[in-house]
């Protein structure tokens, strides 16, 4: 594999590994952050209400931590559960992706060339309909290779399957 691939390769690892922990880290900051900011304000309501003295500083910043991060979960089982964002976010995802609708991957040209069409043409050689499907997929598979990116890919992986 080229010394520039390998390095974008290791790069967009220690990149998602950033993102993946940033999630975790940033509603630990946000907790403490509000926290931090409003516990001045909401002290007093702890004095009258819980009986929670406004000198005991640590005590009254745990309880409104734990608070602020009852109302994330809150937040993220509404975003969950209740208006199931994360559905629609998911079905743009999937009609973003050329892979998912017309594209193919390269294990998948693979997969159909070497294994299922060729089973398909000797199982169905009577059968007019089904030689009607296995030319539908030799087109197919002919306009995907017809972009050289594609057909490199299907290349290397073959290459490095083979050896």
């Amino acid at each position: 594999m080229p010394i520039m691939v390998q390095f974008k390769k290791a790069l967009m690892t220690y990149i998602w590994r950033i993102q993946q922990s940033q999630m975790i880290i940033s509603i630990g900051f946000w907790s403490l952050t509000l926290t931090g900011i409003f516990y001045q304000y909401i002290a007093p309501l702890f004095d009258i209400y819980l009986g929670v003295p406004q000198e005991n500083v640590f005590l009254g910043m745990l309880l409104l931590l734990f608070i602020v991060l009852a109302g994330v979960v809150i937040i993220g089982f509404a975003y969950d559960r209740i208006f199931k964002l994360w559905q629609e976010s998911s079905v743009v995802n999937v009609e973003r992706n050329p892979y998912s609708r017309l594209l193919m991957m390269p294990k998948e040209i693979l997969l159909w060339k070497r294994c299922q069409l060729r089973i398909l043409k000797e199982v169905s050689k009577d059968d007019p309909e089904a030689q009607k499907d296995i030319e539908f997929m030799d087109r197919w598979f002919d306009k995907l290779l017809e972009d050289p990116k594609i057909a490199a890919q299907v290349e290397e992986t073959e290459k490095t399957i083979m050896s």
